[in-house]
C-alpha cells in the first residue's frame, strides 16, 4: 500500500516499502539493538521485522527486535519508538500515529 498527499505542485506517492527502510536504518543504528530482519521482500537475517499499516492516512508501525544482553530494555525501546516516530515523519511527511516495539529476545 502507499501513502498519497495532494501539494499544489502535484502528488507525493510513499510507499510502505520507504517506510519500511527508514525504521530499519532506525534500529540498526540504535545502541542496544542486536540483529534484525525485515519482513516482505526484503531479508537482512533472523530476528527483527517491521510492519505498517496505513489507516486514515496515518501509519502505524510495528517493530520486532532482538536487543543486546546487557542493553536497558525499556530505554532501548523507547528510543527506538521516538526515533521511527521522527525520521519516518520526518523523512516522508506522513504522519505516524503509532509504533509499536516488541521485544522478541536478548541476544
Amino acid at each position: 500500500m502507499e501513502i498519497y498527499t495532494q501539494k499544489c505542485t502535484g502528488a507525493l506517492k510513499v510507499s510502505e516499502n520507504v517506510i519500511v527502510d527508514i525504521a530499519a536504518n532506525v534500529i540498526r543504528e540504535t545502541q542496544g539493538a542486536a540483529e534484525y530482519r525485515i519482513s516482505g521482500p526484503l531479508d537482512f537475517g533472523k530476528n527483527m521485522s517491521v510492519s505498517v499499516v496505513f489507516n486514515n492516512g496515518a501509519a502505524e508501525i510495528t517493530a520486532f527486535v532482538s536487543l543486546a544482553f546487557g542493553s536497558k530494555v525499556q530505554t532501548c525501546a523507547e528510543a527506538i519508538q521516538k526515533k521511527i516516530k521522527s525520521c519516518v515523519q520526518d523523512m516522508t511527511g506522513v504522519m505516524v500515529s503509532k509504533v509499536n516495539v516488541k521485544v522478541m529476545s536478548i541476544i
